[in-house]
This record gives C-alpha cells, structure tokens and sequence, in this order.
C-alpha cells in the first residue's frame, strides 16, 4: 500500500558550548537595573540578592508594577521580589529592550503574589533557573497585558491606577514576536499555575506545577491570547481596534538564533543553532522556527512537563522530541501546523494523561518513536486515563503505541473519522471504542476491549 512519508532525517547540527559567555557578558556587570520612567521600581543588592522594592499600584492596591531598564542573573544570584498579603499580581516588564537572561534563583517574599515576568525582546532560563515562588508564574513575550478594557504596556506610560482586576489576556504587537527558551528547572508550588507565553518557545528542561495547569503558547504576532481563569481554556483573538493606548516606542525582538548564540554560545542542551543560521533539535534533527513550541528530552529522569493538566499550543509546529509529559487529568497538544513526536531507544517518548489526551494539528500529525520499531519492549508512549483522540485534516501518521483507557479516535477537524497511515506497526490498546477511516500502513493491531470497536466505517474488530 501507498504510504504517506513525513518523517525527516536526521541532520548535522553545529553545537557550541552553550551559555558561560553571553550570561557573563550581559548579565554580570549590571544583573538588574531599574528603568528611569517613573514607576519608582528599586534594587537593593545585599551579596547576591537583590531586594526589588517600591514599583506602582493599582487603584485597588491589588496589582504592583516594577519596571526594568534590564532584569538578568548569573549562576547563584537571587531576585527577590518583596510583596504583602494585599497584593495579588506583580507585574514585572523589561522595557530596556535586550533579552532578559535568567541563570539564578527567583523569588516572591512577604505575601502569595503571582508574578508575571514581561520581556518583549525575549527570555532564556539558563539551566541554573529555578523559581520559589508562592503563587502563579508567567513569563512572556507579549506587548500588552489585558485588565479588563485597559492594557498594561511592557514599554511607554502606564495608567497604573486603572489597571484594576486580574490579568487575563495577553496581546503580541508587531509581525513578529519575542522568543523563551528554557533550560532551568521551573516549579510553581502545588495547585499553581505555570505559563510560557512568546512568539516561539524552547524548553530542553522541566515544568513542573503539581496539582496545577501548565500552558506553554507560541502566539503569532498582532494576536491576543486569552486565558480564563476557569480551566484556564486559551482562545486566540485578532482585536479589530485594541486601543491600547500606546506612547510611540521601538519593540524589536530578538529572533530565536540571536537568543539562542548570543556571542557565539548557545543557550541550550539539546538544541543548536546550524552554520546556515537555522534552529534544530539535536538528535531528531527537527527544525524550529517561528511560532513553534519545541520540547525536547535532556536525559533526565525528571518529566519534562509535569501538571495536573496542561495544554501546550502551537501557531505553527509542536515538535515533541523524547520528553516526557505527565498529567493527572487532560493534556492537551495543540499545533496550526503539525505535531511531530521523535524520540531515541536511549530517550524514549511518553505522553501520559490521568484524564483525556488530544493531540489535534490543522495540517498533519507526524509521530514516529522507537515503540514503533522495539514492538511491546517499552511502555505505550502515549497512555490516557480517559479518551485519546487524533485529530487532524491532513495525514495523521501515527507509528507508536496507543493505549486509552476510554475511546481511541482518529478524527477529522469536523469530527469525521479520519485517514490513518504508518511505516511500521502501530499498536492500539483501548478500553472503549476505536474509530477511525482507511488505513494504509503494513499492519496494525488493535486490542479493544470495548462491546464493539469502528475501524473504518464497516469493519469491526474486538468483542
């Protein structure tokens, strides 16, 4: 039979020695600077923590706002952003325009804010990252930060009085929007939430928020991504009139291979930057670039994604490349362009969901992984505690294990069933029902346990 081929090979990637340099080079010298505007933000540095005071208020006194000329930390150092118990959401901007680089510890004291970490021109968590933090976190890239009818701008004047209520929605001005790359090892405390929010985001290292919801969102530019609080449900708006209300000023990101090299070092393990000046994950050899989230596998024991729920959202590809996602209800993976899954026999895949599992792209979804060639020698890769669906108008690609403990589905966009295809053997376990079209691979087994499971529309297979 006639197989739809979408795998890509492996490539040759030039990696660097990634990060002593370009922390040293922009961070060591003047690690955190507050921006001259008027927001009254103040750094006090007592050995290598520095104290962050003073800012602006909301009318409410529930919102603080602290502004930064630059915001970066080597290996050792510690942000400290002081708070009280009647402060709800810090809110922190780097207007300075150069990325913030984070190689240090962050920490929120003297009350349970959640802290929103903004910068335009881009963020990277070294692999020293680490957060202690009472509350939610957030880091992103976007231009504008929605309270209600009234925006807060990560560069020019605030109205900080009026910005009043809960953030709620972030808007990403310009064609093009700053990139996070994370290497640390982020963790929000149980039951909080843990946000990436940029143009393009990197992660080779672990999120982790037990009990929580993970969101990691790449947004196309002159978008507003809206997260409400119920769920945290994420829906992307094109605003017909934001009226923002924003002084004239320069926002120029930095693109995803200057972030990443910097003075010539690169800023991760497991992802480089090519001689022709292209981003790829190294092993799998899958390109990145604007508007894909990328989560690779660094060897770890420790899951890379690691929630109650979470939903990772790409505006162009999700490439997934031997992570580890582990959820205790639904995980939710999400592309405009493609899902790509790879992994290696020495860094296998796993996407393991406590409740339903979606994996939904508007193009194709393209999974290979070693369970396809190993048989039943590892664990299924992708495992849910409820209903695991693929979902996609193109070639849905699917060569690994499947095991559902509830409905096995592979689906159009409409809901239709939809065409299945493979290089090798797929396996399906399920305890409901599977449905899906034609199938054109060499074979399939398919172990339902369900009183009757759809293969096609007319083949049923399974008692």
């Amino acid at each position: 039979m006639k197989n739809v081929n979408l795998k890509i090979k492996n490539v040759g990637v030039f990696v660097c020695p990634f990060y002593f340099l370009f922390f040293n080079n922009f961070a060591q010298a003047q690690p955190i600077v507050p921006a001259a505007d008027g927001t009254g933000t103040a750094v006090t540095r007592i050995g290598n923590r520095y104290d962050i005071t003073g800012g602006s208020l909301s009318g409410d006194g529930a919102n603080l706002f602290h502004s930064f000329g630059q915001f970066s930390l080597n290996e050792g150092q510690i942000a400290n952003f002081l708070t009280n118990s009647t402060i709800q959401n810090i809110l922190a901007r780097i207007a300075g325009g150069n990325p913030s680089l984070i190689n240090g510890l962050i920490t929120v004291t003297g009350g349970n804010s959640n802290l929103f970490l903004i910068s335009p021109a881009g963020i990277v968590f070294g692999q020293n990252a680490s957060l202690n933090v009472p509350g939610a976190f957030t880091a992103t890239t976007a231009t504008n930060v929605s309270f209600g009818s009234n925006w807060f701008n990560a560069s020019g004047t605030n109205n900080f009085s009026a910005l009043v209520g809960t953030p709620n929605a972030f808007y990403f001005g310009g064609t093009q929007s700053g990139s996070i790359v994370n290497a640390g090892n982020l963790a929000v405390t149980p039951g909080q939430s843990l946000s990436l929010l940029g143009g393009t985001v990197v992660s080779t290292g672990q999120l982790s928020a037990p009990g929580g919801q993970i969101t990691v969102a790449a947004v196309p530019g002159e978008n507003v991504l809206r997260i409400s609080q119920p769920g945290n449900l994420l829906s992307l708006e094109i605003p017909t009139n934001p009226n923002l209300g924003i002084s004239p000023q320069s926002l120029n990101p930095v693109s995803l291979p200057q972030l990443l090299t910097g003075t010539g070092q690169n800023q991760a393990a497991g992802v480089a930057v090519t001689a022709d000046g292209t981003v790829r994950l190294v092993g799998s050899g899958l390109p990145v670039n604007s508007g894909d989230v990328a989560i690779a596998g660094n060897m770890s024991v420790l899951p890379q994604v690691n929630a109650r729920s979470a939903t990772i959202s790409a505006a162009g590809n999700l490439t997934l490349a031997g992570a580890r996602l582990e959820t205790a209800g639904d995980l939710s993976l999400l592309a405009r362009d493609a899902v790509r899954v790879r992994d290696r026999v020495q860094n296998p895949f796993l996407a393991r969901a406590g409740g339903n599992l979606e994996i939904r792209a508007d193009r194709a979804i393209d999974i290979l992984t070693q369970n396809a060639i190993g048989g039943l020698s590892l664990p299924p890769q992708f495992q849910s505690g409820g209903n695991l669906s693929l979902v996609s108008n193109g070639a849905i690609s699917g060569d690994s294990h499947f095991a559902s403990r509830g409905n096995f589905s592979v689906r159009n966009l409409s809901g239709m069933p939809g065409n299945f295809v493979s290089l090798f053997d797929p396996i399906i376990s399920s305890e409901g029902d599977v449905l899906f079209g034609d199938y054109n691979g060499t074979s399939l087994k398919v172990r339902a346990n369900a009183s009757k499971s759809y293969v096609s529309r007319t083949w049923y297979i399974g008692e």
